[in-house]
């Protein structure tokens, strides 16, 4: 991890844990997510969120419990299948997770324990997002042309990300056990 993104002080930050998603897969992705996604997902690489939220407590906290969390985890395999919609609740058409999702969740709650509890506006959901905030016409050509999706991935890692500047940045890649 950068120095820089280590000497946080700001009391209130946000803070990002995902699962990338492996090549070739990512670039099986990034191409549907820039067909039907729009500016919205083109510069954000395909992954799965774990947390995404503010937060009070200190980065080195918050930091130090996603590494214990990974070091505590095993890997696993994800298979993402057909497309679904969170409509109309959101525009937003995703790929659940036909495999994984359950450690998803339990990584999840373990995430959210002790220093990095936070409330959300939705319920968790293991999903990969392909488009949102796109016109109706592209949810629906997303949703129809991804029924047939069955892909499989490992994942050996999260990543974690802040927030400065109204952006997202990378800060660390995690290997999951010891």
């Amino acid at each position: 991890m950068s120095d820089q993104a280590t000497e946080i002080s700001d009391p209130q930050f946000t803070l990002g844990v995902v699962i990338p998603v492996p090549e070739p897969q990512r670039s099986v992705l990034r191409e549907w997510r820039r067909k039907f996604g729009g500016a919205d997902t083109e510069s954000i690489d395909p992954h799965i969120t774990l947390i995404s939220g503010g937060y009070l407590k200190s980065w080195a906290q918050a930091a130090a419990r996603v590494r214990e969390v990974a070091q505590e985890s095993s890997r696993f395999t994800v298979r993402l299948a057909a497309a679904r919609s969170f409509q109309p609740a959101s525009d937003v058409v995703y790929l659940p997770l036909a495999a994984g999702a359950e450690r998803c969740w339990a990584l999840h709650e373990a995430l959210l324990a002790g220093p990095l509890r936070h409330e959300s506006k939705f319920d968790y959901h293991p999903h990969l997002t392909i488009a949102q905030n796109v016109a109706e016409a592209d949810l629906a050509a997303a949703y129809t042309a991804l029924q047939g999706v069955d892909l499989r991935f490992e994942v050996h890692s999260v990543q974690l990300f802040d927030t400065r500047n109204g952006a997202w940045n990378f800060c660390e890649q995690i290997t999951l056990g010891r």
